[in-house]
């Protein structure tokens, strides 16, 4: 089934926090055209469409539980797309990745514990930390110019302190679009599972792979690293359902999924999404939603190559850095010589258009910002159109 990309869906008055939500977060601006928050404009699969509405036509949305074969279905998709030997009694389920995060904080520390995180990384990441009374240990990325890869020799260092007790890590790397090679991976899991770190991975975005890339799941790598993991997924990226609010958690250690269970239940994080618990059911089941995901995954690359593009032609001195993964593109403007408060409004007051800033994710992450190209190619078009007004008139 062909899937059209290039339509533009009025998402206005839909409830979208995207769109409808900018009166609140950009109240000097409301106009501006959203392309931070990492949902699409794309309608998802027909087959999820259809078993929402097939569900929704039964008048009764009282609580829900995931399908039985939920489990199954979550470790056939990792085998197939990622490699892992999953396994459904390693399975368990909460309303999102982030709450899980958090979840996973209070069940494998205690407060003022250390909990190593990899900045520039997805803010939640810190947030988690922070509201749960821990201490956060920042392992910075490094940026060699083209790529940003880890600190392997610090990571080994904050590791070996006993009162470093877990680490978030992001795979592929949010908001740098990087996809680690096995052996950096590898290093990253050896160092914990040497020092009694417990590893947890959010790989929501494992599925949004270019065609240059070969992603890899931690955890399929030894049966070491495998039972000193927590991996979080979910199809909210994949197939554009994050506000139907279901995550899947896979845990292979069963002392370890035994205590994330316990704390999940004390937030009574457990009782699922009606309307997400179908639609997980029906993207990993129906075919067709795979090949949604492919047509998708080269509609965002063709994004990709029309924004690079642009920029050399129009705004050369804004650079984007070739992703691996996501739809979520990391621009850097340090050339343009503004500090981080004047490139936002740079960029939403005169561009017109609201971005991710990107000291928002910590580290070096000053001088860049997040661009979301999960939309239409035209309005990716009419977005940049209205910076490169901007980059023109202040004569960069």
């Amino acid at each position: 089934m062909k899937y059209n990309f290039d339509e533009m869906l009025d998402r206005n008055g839909t409830l979208s926090y995207k769109w409808d939500g900018r009166s609140i977060d950009y109240p000097d601006n409301p106009e501006a055209l959203p392309f931070w928050i990492a949902d699409t404009d794309f309608p998802c699969p027909r087959p999820i469409v259809k078993a929402v509405q097939e569900r929704a036509a039964h008048p009764i949305y009282g609580y829900s539980k995931v399908s039985d074969d939920s489990k199954a279905l979550i470790a056939a998709w990792e085998k197939k797309r990622n490699g892992w030997d999953a396994k459904p009694e390693w399975v368990t389920f909460t309303n999102g990745i982030v709450p899980a995060l958090s979840a996973i904080v209070a069940a494998f520390t205690e407060p003022g514990d250390g909990v190593i995180i990899q900045p520039p990384v997805y803010y939640p990441f810190l947030d988690s930390v922070i509201n749960n009374d821990r201490t956060v240990v920042n392992n910075d990325l490094i940026f060699d110019g083209e790529k940003w890869t880890i600190n392997f020799e610090e990571l080994e260092e904050l590791a070996a302190k006993p009162e470093n007790k877990l680490l978030l890590f992001c795979h592929p790397l949010n908001p740098v679009s990087r996809v680690l090679s096995e052996e950096e991976l590898r290093r990253v899991g050896e160092i914990c599972v040497r020092h009694h770190v417990i590893l947890a991975v959010d790989e929501i975005h494992s599925d949004l792979i270019y065609r240059h890339c070969t992603f890899h799941s931690i955890a399929a790598l030894s049966k070491e690293i495998e039972q000193n993991c927590i991996v979080a997924t979910s199809p909210s990226k994949t197939f554009n359902i994050a506000g139907l609010q279901l995550s899947a958690i896979l845990i292979p250690n069963k002392n370890l999924l035994k205590a994330f269970e316990k704390e999940t239940a004390k937030r009574v994080l457990y009782i699922a999404n009606l309307f997400g618990a179908t639609a997980f059911q029906a993207a990993y089941s129906d075919p067709e939603c795979e090949e949604y995901l492919e047509q998708l995954i080269d509609y965002l690359w063709d994004n990709y190559l029309f924004l690079d593009q642009y920029l050399k032609e129009h705004m050369p001195k804004i650079k984007c850095q070739k992703p691996d993964a996501t739809y979520l593109l990391w621009l850097d403007f340090r050339e343009l010589g503004l500090s981080d408060e004047e490139l936002q409004k740079f960029c939403l007051q005169e561009g017109n258009i609201a971005l991710d800033v990107g000291a928002w994710f910590g580290g070096d992450g000053s001088g860049f910002m997040r661009l979301n190209i999960g939309c239409s190619r035209s309005l990716l078009k009419q977005g940049l159109d209205r910076l490169a007004a901007a980059y023109q008139k202040r004569g960069f």
